[in-house]
């Protein structure tokens, strides 16, 4: 995984961020319920508070996102919890879109509650003209 961090001041954190391709936390595909690959997973955003409104998750977004396609993946997932219109909001800005997950479906976690939703990003990926 990549653990970014954004610092305003040295010696002070002002955000991380975890990025990482283990998708454990993504819903499963196929009857034998298969890992997924090429999806990278955003877990564990934060900003220290004084810092917040700065642009500093978007950064840190960013730069997950350039981390992911470095990897190859192909798009980029992560958990958000509905009540938090600020995170939503910061999430959908930065293309995001909310994906409805089928009843039923087994959610590893960290879904314990009905009260997350599941976003998801297409990354753009750079092709070589031929």
């Amino acid at each position: 995984g990549f653990d970014g961090k954004f610092s305003l001041n040295k010696g002070y954190v002002a955000g991380i961020l975890t990025v990482d391709t283990v998708a454990n936390f993504l819903p499963r595909k196929g009857p034998l319920r298969q890992r997924r690959t090429g999806i990278a997973y955003i877990s564990n955003v934060a900003v220290r508070e004084r810092f917040r409104r700065k642009g500093i998750a978007k950064r840190l977004i960013a730069k997950a996102e350039a981390q992911a396609r470095s990897w190859g993946c192909r798009a980029i997932a992560l958990h958000c919890d509905l009540y938090n219109p600020g995170a939503t909001k910061l999430y959908k800005d930065q293309g995001f879109k909310c994906i409805k997950v089928p009843d039923g479906a087994k959610w590893p976690q960290p879904k314990t509650s009905p009260d997350i939703q599941f976003m998801m990003k297409l990354l753009n990926t750079l092709t070589t003209a031929r």
